[in-house]
């Protein structure tokens, strides 16, 4: 089975934590890494012209072309010689070439959304809207993190076929240690759309000494990094900055609990890492979360700051609660291990190519 993977969007050799690049990166490099003892995989990008190899059956292709014609064309060259059996697109831009691969390569194409611009609570953009529609009734087959996307984008699209298929986390990675200290951890790009500032706010009403670590980095042309460490002044708030993936387990473990404040959140990979680290998690219950926390392994509240205030008090000063929210949660992680995830693409990849 030889696989053709388009990310047009992010690269699996991108470091994490600032830019454009986050969870979409680690799900290309966990996915693929494990579906190579399977298939080759051929994952292309944008970048200057280099192939990069992952492992003996994986390869970064990167193609320093700008336009979708192009791009396409010159995976379409790569064709002519591997004989890819399926294409596998990740995000809307990879999407618009997958439109074009779809007449030239004429195999199966699956397209994984990743994040669905019409279900977003914030501003949309309309001409995004629309090409995700297309997208979406020309592939064989929409891929979706959660149940609940998958739904929604049934009840959008009556004729799309779409289906549920949960990010993973690495088990052994993410792993329980001792209860940290009590402190708050926040991971993720600093942006807008990852509702910083409301964790921020809501810092300022909890009433118990506690502190707050911020992982991650500024968003790529964001200018709001220095203003967001300047509204934080005077509360006990510790910039991290951008940490490599392989060390972020370190934070996970020095904390009491991960708060994800996000506005939209298609999945959250790290409320999965949060749990196979035994962390309790607290989110909104809008987002997708909702699926992989649940009551079982964290406190989902109705978007506020107030509600997220406290949530926070409330797991900060009771250590059997946090005890047992991390401990159900680890249970639940272990289903959600990348070696199972793996084997659910080969299924599917497996079903498309016999069709």
């Amino acid at each position: 089975m030889r696989i053709c993977v388009v990310s047009y969007h992010s690269s699996p050799l991108e470091p994490v934590g600032s830019g454009k690049s986050g969870g979409m990166s680690i799900v290309l490099r966990s996915l693929y890494q494990r579906l190579a003892r399977f298939a080759d995989v051929d994952i292309f990008v944008h970048g200057h012209e280099r192939i990069t190899k992952m492992g003996q059956r994986i390869r970064v292709i990167q193609m320093q072309k700008p336009q979708a014609h192009a791009f396409s064309e010159g995976i379409f060259n790569y064709h002519t010689i591997r004989g890819y059996d399926l294409v596998h697109t990740h995000y809307w831009l990879s999407g618009i070439i997958g439109l074009q691969l779809k007449q030239l390569l004429k195999i199966p194409w699956l397209h994984t959304l990743h994040t669905v611009e019409v279900l977003k609570t914030i501003p949309k953009d309309k001409t995004r809207i629309g090409i995700e529609e297309e997208i979406i009734r020309s592939c064989d087959l929409v891929v979706s993190p959660t149940e609940q996307e998958a739904g929604a984008i049934k009840a959008l699209y009556p004729d799309a076929k779409a289906i549920a298929v949960p990010h993973g986390v690495d088990t052994w990675q993410f792993r329980p240690s001792q209860d940290g200290h009590k402190n708050i951890l926040f991971v993720g790009r600093i942006d807008p759309i990852k509702g910083i500032h409301l964790l921020i706010d809501a810092l300022r009403l909890v009433k118990q000494d506690i502190n707050l670590t911020v992982v991650g980095g500024p968003s790529k042309g964001a200018d709001n990094f220095d203003e967001i460490k300047t509204y934080a002044a005077g509360l006990p708030v510790d910039f991290v900055g951008q940490v490599r993936h392989e060390e972020l387990a370190d934070y996970y473990k020095e904390a009491a609990m991960l708060v994800v404040p996000s506005f939209y959140e298609s999945f959250g990979l790290v409320g999965l890492e949060a749990m196979a680290s035994a962390r309790p998690v607290i989110g909104f219950l809008h987002t997708g979360l909702r699926e992989t926390v649940s009551d079982e392994a964290g406190v989902l509240v109705k978007m506020g700051v107030r509600n997220l205030a406290r949530a926070i008090e409330g797991l900060a000063r009771d250590n059997q609660l946090r005890h047992r929210l991390g401990n159900s949660g680890r249970r639940k992680a272990l289903l959600y291990d990348w070696s199972n995830i793996a084997h659910k693409y080969k299924d599917i990849y497996e079903k498309i190519i016999q069709e």
